[in-house]
């Protein structure tokens, strides 16, 4: 089997060489600048791919995309995909919205599948099995404004079990404490940008550092030996948690906690270890 690999792009976009598969995670390809800002301070992205994006969109077996905002997938990922791709996303089940997989295909993707039905939170594709976990996009009516957006689990035989909680806060309810409870996961990527737009709330829409340092911390108390990778940050004009702010909230919430946690760069590739290694 093929070493499971975790290739960071920048923002939420990554390579991920999963089950002998390499997938396409949340393409944002524009080049920086090509959007609207968020909080007036700059064009987004506020900065460049580290490698061309027809590199990145080269070789993959499949995309999966876990929302459709423009940072996670952009109409210059629509142009570059080949539209005979599989592309899987979660099932919305909101009646009175337009779901992923209709919005997918109206962009020339013939080959869309969905994470769950009404009836389950889950699919297997080429013998990896894709769970659709809870994620919340800000509090209250931010949140609801912010549409439908999901967590993602990811398992096969002999593989990490991966949990990618997505664009989500750290909610009060426990919800994602649940998912870790459950999952027990090897690997966890958090998005821990902590954005804000202004104009509709000034509250977090996502994990800032102080909560991504509290979501680590669950983490490995559920496992000891997790694998901790933090993204999502320095590439958008509304994301206000540096890589800098995360390293310092870490050593405020544990001291061990700043040494395990790996804060890739553009462009960095990470070797995922197996449940064997993470467990030696």
């Amino acid at each position: 089997m093929t070493q499971p690999t975790y290739h960071f792009i920048r923002n939420a976009t990554a390579r991920l060489t999963y089950g002998g598969k390499t997938f396409l995670l949340d393409p944002m390809l524009s080049d920086k600048g090509a959007f609207m800002s968020f909080a007036g301070i700059a064009p987004n992205p506020i900065v460049d791919l580290p490698v061309p994006a027809a590199q990145i969109v080269a070789d993959i077996d499949a995309v999966i995309v876990s929302h459709l905002h423009d940072d996670h997938f952009d109409e210059a990922a629509a142009h570059l995909l080949d539209k005979t791709l599989t592309v899987i996303t979660p099932h919305t089940g909101t009646p009175s919205d337009v779901s992923f997989k209709v919005r997918l295909e109206a962009k020339g993707f013939n080959d869309v599948r969905e994470i769950g039905t009404p009836e389950t939170n889950q699919t297997t594709w080429e013998g990896i099995t894709l769970h659709k976990v809870f994620a919340r996009h800000g509090k209250g009516s931010v949140g609801d404004a912010m549409g439908d957006v999901f967590g993602l689990v990811f398992e096969a035989d002999g593989e990490p079990t991966i949990y990618w909680p997505g664009d989500t806060i750290l909610d009060e309810a426990g919800e994602i404490e649940a998912v870790l409870k459950r999952f027990k996961p090897d690997v966890v990527i958090a998005h821990a940008g902590g954005p804000i737009i202004e104009a509709m709330s000034p509250e977090i829409i996502l994990m800032d550092a102080a909560q991504t340092a509290m979501f680590f911390g669950y983490a490995q108390r559920e496992n000891p030996h997790v694998q901790m990778i933090a993204i999502h940050m320095e590439a958008l004009d509304h994301c206000f948690s540096s890589r800098a702010d995360l390293v310092s909230a870490l050593k405020a919430h544990d001291s061990d906690l700043q040494h395990r946690v790996i804060i890739p760069r553009d462009g960095e590739r990470i070797a995922l270890r197996t449940p064997h290694a993470l467990a030696a």
